[in-house]
Order: structure tokens, then C-alpha cells, then sequence
């Protein structure tokens, strides 16, 4: 149970992995002028407006003001970053690790299937149909400084620098290690255990009696079945035909004495009420509850001693059974990445601070979603290969796959000569086409 990934919002951060795909160029006088060149291979200014085009069309897709100077001119760091300079840059940086990998490619004797290419020839072509012929689509691509040619080399070069990496690490990664999947998380990601103590409780589905519906659960309990009846409690109800009453599923109703359904709270679950868009519906404490809440978590906090796993287990073990719906415990560990890049700004509090943290210390991180009481533990030896924690791990491959790849890239990437000048001139990112199709 991943109580802390329960609710998803776009992480605003986006960085690298909105560029991924991004790609590289062969040189060509028709494709404008040069910005990045390296062993003759080129990345035109025109070619690097596509890449923001696209920057610009995943941030505007994720529900950001991107036609507003104000999000533009927004401060990253504490060097004064804008969130212009900051995709333009990263974008400069994935530009120049494609064009390394273009000579890579080269290097290795590598060739694309005809396959892959027929494949890129296929979309092009879907593409002209939809658009509705190729002048339209060239008048489409125009908005990001491109052409249809331009667009089939930029399918090549991805296709390549997929390839490569495939070449290099494996499908997925399975050339890769499991050691070295395990150094990166002993680099980049902390273990714990948690009490989450919520500021908030989920609104339940009710009957018609105002009681709350407990279901059968399925397997992993994320959804429900039947209804969950108290057979010992209860007893069934016979209709004018002498029929047993049932409910909609076929199945007996058993009632309480009192006429209310006879619901098995021990064995059944309940199930969370979502709005339209698909988000559980909640309802904020009191004052007074959040107050006991705080009171609650600071209680932890300063009964449990460094290194002292077994109390905190302890605690984890009282608050799981103890009823009380705004306790929440993860039976297992937890994991997360101290890379920045996690859904909520909390999450990265708490990577945040393990990370700084001696193994074995306990603390407590508050947000708007409650009180997290967290241990840092040790990651385990069996991390990348015990089946419990890989739905942690689901972007692990990916996320090592660049590493190892950037790392190789980073000798070729020293050599590629940018031209300051050009970079310069280019517009600002709110002046950049925004690209959501290609």
C-alpha cells in the first residue's frame, strides 16, 4: 500500500524527461542555419525550434500556462533561472548528447532495419492523410520551423538513438546488472517506512439508510465486488411471495434487527466516492482534529530512538489495527527517487531530507495532505529483485539506461561547438510554436 502516491498531479518540473526522444540532425544547407555541429553532423536553428516546440506542447498538455509571461519569467533556482532559460538549456543539453550519439551510432557499424524505417515512412504518410495532403502538413510543420523532410530525418535520428541504446543496454534495460540497478538507488533513491497521519478523510459510498457500504474487496483491494454481508449478525428478509429479498448482484441481503443492512465491517471494504474527473472525493478535519492530529505525529516522533527499528515497527503495527481512518502505515517499505522529480513538492521533502538524514533517524514532514512520521532504512539487498517493491520501480530501467548513456555521451558532447550568436537570437519560449502533434 503506496498511501503517499494515493493522489497524481503533474510534477511541474518536468526537466529532462519531457526531451526524451528528442533527436538529432544531419547536416543539410536547406535546413537553416547551423546552431550545434559536431563530426559534420549539425543540429540547424530551425531543427532546435522544433525541440522547444515540443517542450512547449508536453507543458501545455500537463495544464501549464505556457502562453503566459509569467510562467516563463517564474525563478527556478537560486541563481536566478527562469523557467525560459531552464527548458532552453536542457534542451541545448539533450541536443548535444543526440548528436554525440549520431557518431555513436557510426562508431558501433550500427544500421536501422528496414522495418524501423518502413515504419517512420508509415507515419508520415498518416500524418499527410490527416492533415490532409502535403502542402497542409508542411504548412502545419511551418509553425515549428519545419518541413515534411525535415520531420522524416527527425523520426530517423530518434529511431537511431533508440537504437543505439537498445544496442548498448538492451530491450528495457536487460542487458543491464542487477548491481548496477542497485548502485543507482543506493545513489539516487531512500528506503523508509511511514505513519501517515491525514489531514483529511475520503468520502465513502452510503446507502440509502446514510450508512457506509462495505464490498467484498478483490485481490489487491483497489476495487470491489459484492456487498460484504454479516451472515452471523444478520438474517435474511422474505418479500409478499415468500421470496428472500436480494440485491441487484442476485445475492441474499442479510438485515439487523433494526431494518438496516447487516454489513461485515472485519471482512469487507469500503468504497471511496470519486468526482467527474476521477479524483476520490475528500473532506478536511476539524481544526480540532488536525490539532490531535500534529499532537499525534510529534508523540511518534519523540518515542522512538535512532536505530530503534523494532519500536517503530511497533508503532506501525499498533496504528495499522487501530481503526482509526486517519492513520495510514505502509505494511512494506517505501522508495523514492532524491532526484527532484517526484509527483508532489512533499515527496520531495521527504526524499529531500532522508537524503541528508542518518540511517536509522526518524522525522516528520507536514503538508497539506497531513503528517508523514518517516524511518530511513537501508536499501535492501534484494531491491531490484524481489517482486514486493517493483511497483516502485516501474521507471528504474529507464532512468539508469540515461545515466549509463549520458555518461558515455559525455566525451562527444565536450566536442560539439555551439554557435552563441544563434542561440542568442532565438525567440523566447512563449514565442516558440507550441507542438502537441509532432
Amino acid at each position: 500500500m503506496k498511501t503517499i502516491l494515493r493522489l497524481r498531479v503533474p510534477a511541474l518540473l518536468l526537466a529532462v524527461t519531457l526531451l526524451a526522444g528528442l533527436l538529432c540532425f544531419t547536416a543539410c544547407s536547406s535546413k537553416g542555419e547551423t546552431l550545434l555541429e559536431l563530426e559534420g553532423h549539425t543540429i540547424s536553428v530551425n531543427e532546435y525550434r522544433f525541440l522547444l516546440s515540443r517542450v512547449k506542447g508536453s507543458l501545455a498538455y500537463s495544464g501549464y500556462s505556457v502562453d503566459s509571461d509569467s510562467f516563463w519569467e517564474m525563478i527556478v533556482d537560486k541563481d536566478g533561472t527562469t523557467y525560459d532559460e531552464y527548458f532552453r538549456q536542457a534542451a541545448l543539453t539533450d541536443a548535444r548528447r543526440y548528436l554525440a550519439a549520431l557518431v555513436l551510432f557510426e562508431e558501433q557499424g550500427l544500421k536501422l532495419p528496414d522495418s524501423v524505417l518502413d515504419g517512420i515512412e508509415e507515419d508520415i504518410e498518416e500524418s499527410i492523410r490527416d492533415a490532409g495532403g502535403k502542402s497542409a502538413l508542411n504548412s502545419e510543420l511551418a509553425a515549428y520551423g519545419i518541413n515534411i523532410d525535415m520531420l522524416r530525418d527527425i523520426y530517423i535520428m530518434e529511431a537511431k538513438y533508440s537504437y543505439l541504446q537498445a544496442d548498448l543496454y538492451g530491450q528495457d534495460g536487460d542487458k543491464i546488472a542487477a548491481e548496477v540497478r542497485h548502485d543507482y538507488l543506493e545513489e539516487y533513491a531512500v528506503c523508509f517506512r511511514q505513519v501517515l497521519i491525514r489531514s483529511y478523510d475520503y468520502v465513502y459510498e452510503k446507502d440509502s439508510n446514510g450508512d457506509t457500504v462495505y464490498y467484498l474487496p478483490k485481490e489487491n483491494n483497489a476495487k470491489v465486488n459484492n456487498i460484504a454481508y454479516d451472515t452471523i449478525k444478520g438474517s435474511v428478509r422474505l418479500d409478499e411471495y415468500g421470496k428472500v429479498i436480494k440485491d441487484s448482484n442476485g445475492d441474499d441481503i442479510y438485515y439487523l434487527e433494526d431494518g438496516k443492512i447487516a454489513y461485515d465491517t472485519e471482512k469487507g471494504v469500503r468504497a471511496i466516492k470519486y468526482d467527474k474527473a476521477g479524483n476520490p472525493q475528500t473532506v478536511k478535519y476539524s481544526a480540532e482534529e488536525l490539532a490531535a492530529h500534529k499532537e499525534a505525529a510529534e508523540e511518534i516522533l519523540a518515542s522512538v530512538e535512532k536505530g530503534d527499528y523494532l519500536a517503530f515497527e511497533a508503532l506501525l503495527e499498533e496504528y495499522a489495527t487501530s481503526g482509526d481512518d486517519a492513520f495510514e502505515t505502509d505494511g512494506s517499505y517505501c522508495f523514492l527517487y532524491n532526484t527532484g522529480d517526484n509527483t508532489y513538492d512533499y515527496l520531495n521533502d521527504i526524499a529531500d531530507t532522508l537524503t541528508k538524514a542518518e540511517m536509522g533517524t526518524v522525522h516528520m514532514i507536514s503538508s497539506e495532505y497531513g503528517y508523514n512520521v518517516v524511518m530511513k532504512y537501508e536499501i535492501p539487498e534484494d531491491a531490484v529483485t524481489n517482486e514486493a517493491y517493483e511497483d516502485w520501480f516501474t521507471d528504474l530501467s529507464a532512468r539508469v539506461i540515461a545515466k549509463l548513456f549520458h555518461t558515455k555521451c559525455l566525451p562527444y558532447m565536450d566536442k560539439v561547438t555551439v554557435n552563441n550568436e544563434a542561440f542568442a537570437a532565438l525567440p523566447s519560449m512563449k514565442e516558440i510554436g507550441t507542438n502537441y502533434n509532432y
